[in-house]
C-alpha cells in the first residue's frame, strides 16, 4: 500500500493516536500524530492538560507544521505512505481546523497520494474515560473528562474530501478500527 495517506480526525479521547499507531504499523506508514508538530511549542509553556494554552501557541505550532508538512510533500520518500491525526475540539470545526485539513489534504495532492478520510467519533462515557486517562499528560494531551459530553454531541467535521468513512469507536477496539479502515483502502 504505497503512497497512500490516512487522516484521521475526530475530538480528543477518541482513539486517533491509538488507532493510527495499530494503522500505522500494519500498511506500513509513518505515523504524524497532531502533537507531533505541537508538542514542541507546547512543552515550552509547560501545560497541565486542564488549562488552556496561551493563543499565541498556534502560531507557533503552524510554523512547525508547515515544515512538517513540506518536508513530506517534497523530500520523504515517493513510496512511503502517512497516517495523519488531528484533533478538533469545536463543533464543525474551528477555522483553524479546516487551514489545517486544507494543508495536510494539499500535501497528500502534493505527493500524488490516495487518500482516505476517517472521521472518528465515540460516546460521551467512553470519551470522558478516555480523556482522564493518565497516559494522556505524557504526549501533553488534554484531560478535561468534563468536556467530553460537547466532544461527543459535535458535528462531524467536514473537509470536503470525496473519500471519507465515519466509525463510532465507542465500543471498537483499535485493532478493529484499523481493520475497517484498511478494508476500506483494499475496496
Amino acid at each position: 500500500m504505497e503512497n497512500t495517506v490516512v487522516y484521521l480526525i475526530g475530538p480528543p479521547g477518541v482513539g486517533k493516536y491509538t488507532v493510527g499507531q495499530v494503522l500505522a504499523g500494519r500498511m506500513p506508514a509513518r505515523l504524524i500524530d497532531n502533537h507531533y508538530w505541537n508538542n514542541p511549542v507546547f512543552d515550552l509553556v509547560e501545560p497541565d492538560g486542564l488549562t488552556p494554552l496561551p493563543d499565541a501557541i498556534w502560531e507557533r505550532a503552524a510554523t512547525v507544521r508547515s515544515a512538517v508538512l513540506e518536508t513530506i510533500a517534497t523530500l520523504s520518500p515517493p513510496g512511503r505512505s502517512f497516517v495523519f491525526t488531528h484533533a478538533v475540539s469545536t463543533d464543525g470545526g474551528h477555522p483553524l481546523d479546516l487551514v489545517i485539513a486544507g494543508q495536510i489534504l494539499r500535501t497528500a495532492e502534493r505527493r500524488g497520494a490516495r487518500t482516505l478520510v476517517a472521521r472518528l467519533s465515540c460516546s460521551a462515557e467512553r470519551l470522558a474515560q478516555r480523556i482522564a486517562e493518565p497516559r494522556r499528560a505524557k504526549r501533553l494531551k488534554e484531560r478535561d473528562p468534563g468536556r467530553a459530553a460537547a466532544y461527543a454531541a459535535q458535528r462531524p467535521f467536514e473537509t470536503g474530501h470525496p473519500w471519507t468513512i465515519d466509525i463510532d469507536t465507542s465500543e471498537t477496539p483499535p485493532s478493529d478500527t484499523a481493520d475497517r479502515i484498511l478494508q476500506a483502502l483494499e475496496a
